[in-house]
């Protein structure tokens, strides 16, 4: 038994048969995925409303009665593979207000919410491109799990477990992972986040580079083992919208911008031209201490290397363009 921290916590038992390409191409078809099954959980809700009600609800009127809400948290797990916590709600409709958050009428039950659900996530399916000739498909596997949460408490607080968890966080490559990559430094990857999620990343760079998986875009998101989406998405009714949160933010800036006596940039946020605040100063030159010293040291060291690989990648694409022609 290895204890959480240990290197090979998170690596495939048998390298050689882990199937990089496959991982990645999940990654980059998982937003997909969940996409076609929302639209099943939609598509498998309106004949349980009907016949809850006792008349047809076609799929294209169900929102005219309920609507689904949802807040979804991607979570980057020890073997680097991205694992999706759901927490997805039923409300009621309002007619006067389309945008209020009302309870869901007497007849739409959590059981019925649950049993949509299921019925979504066992149809749903995305084909994958095959660049190494291996058919794939993009599917739910058999540990979903689904499970009823009526306290508000719990459920923030299950949200809040995953959404202040990071890639690198997870996988254990610190800030090496938390921008996106320029140029694929092989030997100064694998040493520093391992040999494993070295593996991933390089498996994204490489197929990023093929024409035919060019809409994948897979080297820009390369640093996130070819995940494209965000860690935090919901639907806009699920609860508070980002616009609102700015509002707030701006009259609370201009409440303390009142008090100290500074201008309020947003007094004419109405207006077409641009208010530039900016201050500066002289901060000072050359090294802070010994870990700047460090830090610069370092990133001589890297450059050295980077320029080791880069020649001897030119010499393998000369080797390997003489050997085909």
């Amino acid at each position: 038994m290895h204890a959480p921290d240990h290197p090979v916590v998170g690596t495939p038992l048998c390298a050689a048969c882990y199937d990089y390409t496959g991982a990645v191409l999940w990654h980059a078809h998982l937003g997909e995925l969940w996409r076609r099954t929302r639209i099943g959980i939609d598509r498998a809700l309106a004949p349980l409303a009907s016949e809850a009600v006792g008349h047809t609800i076609p799929a294209t009127r169900l929102r005219d009665h309920v609507k689904v809400a949802y807040v979804k948290v991607a979570e980057f797990q020890k073997r680097g593979v991205v694992h999706l916590h759901v927490v997805v709600r039923l409300d009621g409709v309002d007619g006067a207000d389309s945008s209020a958050v009302v309870p869901p009428p007497a007849w739409a039950s959590a059981g019925m919410l649950r049993a949509a659900i299921d019925q979504a996530v066992r149809s749903a399916s995305v084909a994958m491109p095959s660049p190494d000739g291996v058919m794939r498909t993009a599917e739910w596997g058999s540990q979903y799990d689904v499970s009823e949460i009526s306290d508000g408490a719990r459920t923030a607080a299950y949200l809040a477990k995953y959404a202040t968890k990071t890639a690198s966080d997870s996988i254990g490559s610190g800030p090496v992972l938390a921008r996106r990559i320029r140029r694929l430094r092989r030997g100064w990857l694998r040493r520093t986040v391992g040999a494993h999620v070295a593996r991933m990343v390089e498996t994204a760079w490489e197929l990023g580079g093929r024409g035919d998986l060019a809409y994948l875009k897979l080297r820009r998101w390369a640093h996130m083992l070819g995940f494209r989406g965000h860690f935090s998405t919901k639907s806009r009714a699920y609860s508070v919208t980002l616009g609102a949160l700015r509002a707030v933010r701006r009259q609370w800036r201009a409440r303390q911008n009142s008090v100290s006596g500074q201008p309020d940039v947003w007094h004419a946020q109405n207006d077409e031209s641009t208010e530039v605040v900016g201050q500066w100063r002289y901060a000072g030159r050359g090294y802070v201490g010994s870990a700047d010293a460090l830090l610069v040291e370092a990133m001589a060291r890297e450059y050295e290397e980077t320029k080791i690989e880069y020649r001897e990648q030119i010499a393998r694409e000369k080797q390997l363009a003489a050997e085909i022609f």
